[in-house]
């Protein structure tokens, strides 16, 4: 009750400067309140994609069965950052061109210049 008979204390200029303040506050957490909205937005895309991302590389590491994809739906972000970075490098390193594969996309030898031909011998060196 008390503060009811402070109300009645206050003038008409005063309550009104009250009211003005609290507008002004309740019209500045609106504007808080959608730009975290947009930005929660902003954070469930990116999870989102992250997760199609693990999905996709632990299929292409390891297959459908792999018990990883089990954990990717309930993983957070930080962790499918990791599973994402893990992943991309196992398969890199599972789809690596053999340097047979590579040689046969090079032109062949009699179109090649000089310094290609010691480029590529020197290249085949290193890999025996």
């Amino acid at each position: 009750m008390e503060k009811l008979e402070n109300l009645e204390l206050l003038s008409k200029e005063e309550l009104i400067s009250a009211l003005e303040a609290l507008q002004v506050k309740l019209s500045a957490l609106e504007k808080e309140n959608r730009e975290l909205k947009e930005l929660a937005e902003i954070g469930k895309k990116y999870q989102e994609y992250l997760q199609k991302e693990a999905v996709k590389l632990v299929r292409l590491v390891e297959g459908e069965k792999s018990p990883v994809l089990k954990l990717i739906e309930k993983a957070d972000v930080e962790t499918l950052k990791e599973i994402v970075e893990e992943y991309s490098e196992k398969a890199k390193q599972a789809y690596k061109p053999s340097s047979k594969q590579a040689f046969e996309q090079e032109k062949p030898l009699e179109q090649m210049s000089y310094a290609e031909l010691v480029k590529l011998s020197e290249k085949l060196k290193q890999e025996v």
